[in-house]
């Protein structure tokens, strides 16, 4: 198989975060002037931390100041950097306000105010669009339908999947057309995503 891995940073792997899964993806799109206010609660007029943004002249792109101190609270779901993607699990959402976990360790969550560069997302949206998902090292065969005790498929390949639909804690997947496969590309097959908390796969958004 082979891909150009996105570069990214991830505070929290998903393998061992704790935090609960929450609605669904809240991927926050960043410049080198954003700023980004968190809530203690929705309709606060003063917000409890404050991410700001600055363009960084020696890589050419956005990064976050004062990271050193921001990043003893602040551990998403991912910090994409080539992307300038910040991604958090929802926790809940009113009319014009999201609670976003902005530690996947502890759980702890704020709120931030709707806007043109949040984009609020399932759990199955988020990962269909995936440019490819894996397996992580939770050992898991694939099965035929979404229950353990259904057919194994066999595969002895390089996971390279995308996701065609979700039901509950599995997902149904295939191997993509962009995935370099010389053993036997799976065209359907369920694996679990989830079990409780606890996530089961991981996720590369891009090429």
């Amino acid at each position: 198989m082979k891909f150009l891995q996105a570069l990214f940073i991830l505070f929290a792997v998903n393998a061992t975060a704790q935090s609960e899964l929450g609605i669904g993806i809240a991927t926050i799109k960043y410049t080198g002037n954003s700023v980004l206010n968190l809530y203690a609660a929705a309709y606060d007029k003063e917000p409890k931390q404050i991410i700001q943004f600055y363009q960084d002249e020696v890589t050419g792109s956005p990064d976050i100041r004062d990271i050193e101190s921001v990043e003893k609270w602040l551990k998403p779901e991912g910090f994409f950097l080539d992307y300038d993607q910040l991604v958090f699990r929802c926790k809940s959402e009113e009319r014009f306000w999201i609670e976003v976990i902005v530690n996947n360790e502890t759980g702890e969550s704020y709120w931030i105010r709707k806007t043109k560069s949040v984009d609020l997302d399932t759990w199955e949206g988020f990962l269909k669009n995936a440019f490819m998902i894996s397996r992580n090292s939770f050992p898991q065969e694939i099965k035929a339908q979404p229950n353990d005790s259904a057919r194994t498929i066999p595969f002895d390949g390089e996971d390279c999947f995308q996701v065609k639909s979700m039901k509950g804690d599995w997902i149904q997947i295939f191997t993509g057309s962009h995935c370099d496969d010389d053993g036997n590309p799976i065209k359907s097959g369920w694996i679990r995503w989830k079990q409780e908390n606890e996530i089961l796969i991981d996720y590369f958004l891009t090429s």
